[in-house]
């Protein structure tokens, strides 16, 4: 079927209208947005509507409030009717407002209406949403979105999955989102976006951790200066390699990393980040997997050793 059968809104619904919901919108209005545009045959304006609870209760809901007359965007408080008669709905809340999100909008979703979850869920949390949203008819797309909204407005790049993933992503990229297709199988694009977390929230942290010492010792500049060597490879490679290494130089770089506990104690940082580091090295030590022959194995095989010997556990969904 066409793209224009398949996905042809003539309103739609942004749930939470902070960061995310505003630059959506702001792209939408655009002067070459899918709002100035018209269907064959049907004249009739583009509606954008919107729904935040924080609307005009305080300094940031009066501030989106403005936001939203400036874009000539509907918006209310409440899940009202108006949201029957939303084709495609983006909602953009808070994780661990996702499931009340759709449990309040989904009396009013429109039969066969795209809803759209940008929350930044787990794939499970993903389930419940899609079962609630389904439930009422409705359809159900992940999106993981896997930039920021204030550095790239609605261009930050998405990651769709669901069976209409491929349909969606074709509207969305015709109408200037940046979008992947990971598949068919919805939570699984929340779960990519979870993984990816770890690697860059704890660059986050770990960049506090860091550069605040370095600052406080006043060699913040020289710090900065010395990461040369990762702009030779790509971040993958880089990461990559530091998990096929981890076998072999787990216990001189655990013991590289007490140091550099001690050193942040003396600078008066709190070493949260460091200590985490030396008990994750020591695990590897004491899980006594490194290769006797002292060579560097391929990534599956230190993953599979890691996961069986060292980090233990369980996969929750495979009991």
């Amino acid at each position: 079927m066409s793209i224009e059968r398949d996905v042809a809104p003539q309103t739609i619904a942004l749930i939470g209208f902070g960061e995310a919901g505003t630059a959506i919108a702001r792209g939408l209005s655009g002067s070459d947005g899918w709002r100035h545009g018209t269907r064959p045959g049907d004249n009739r304006p583009r509606r954008l509507i919107a729904i935040d609870t924080a609307l005009d209760s305080d300094d940031r809901g009066h501030a989106l409030g403005a936001e939203a007359r400036r874009l000539d965007v509907a918006i209310t408080r409440d899940y009202t009717a108006a949201l029957r008669e939303a084709d495609l709905v983006f909602c953009a809340v808070p994780g661990e407002n996702a499931f009340a999100a759709a449990t309040a909008a989904a009396p009013f979703l429109k039969p066969n209406a795209l809803y759209l979850d940008l929350c930044t869920v787990t794939g499970r949390m993903a389930e419940q949403d899609r079962a609630v949203v389904e439930a009422a008819g409705a359809r159900y797309v992940d999106v993981a979105v896997m930039g920021t909204f204030f550095g790239h407005g609605h261009k930050a790049p998405m990651m769709l999955a669901c069976p209409d993933a491929d349909t969606v992503a074709a509207w969305m990229k015709t109408h200037g989102f940046v979008v992947s297709v990971l598949g068919t199988k919805p939570g699984s694009a929340s779960a990519v976006k979870m993984m990816r977390s770890v690697m860059i929230k704890g660059i986050e942290a770990l960049a506090v951790e860091s550069f605040v010492a370095a600052q406080r010792q006043g060699i913040l500049e020289e710090v900065l200066g010395c990461f040369g060597d990762l702009d030779v490879v790509t971040f993958r490679q880089y990461v990559t390699t530091l998990l096929e290494t981890h076998l072999v130089h787990a216990k001189r770089r655990g013991e590289e990393m007490e140091l550099v506990e001690r050193t942040l104690l003396e600078t008066g940082v709190e070493p949260l980040m460091t200590r985490a580091i030396v008990s994750n090295h020591r695990r590897t030590v004491d899980a006594a997997i490194a290769p006797a022959d002292g060579k560097v194995p391929p990534l599956d095989v230190a993953l599979d050793l890691l996961s069986q010997r060292a980090v233990g556990g369980h996969n929750a969904d495979n009991k």
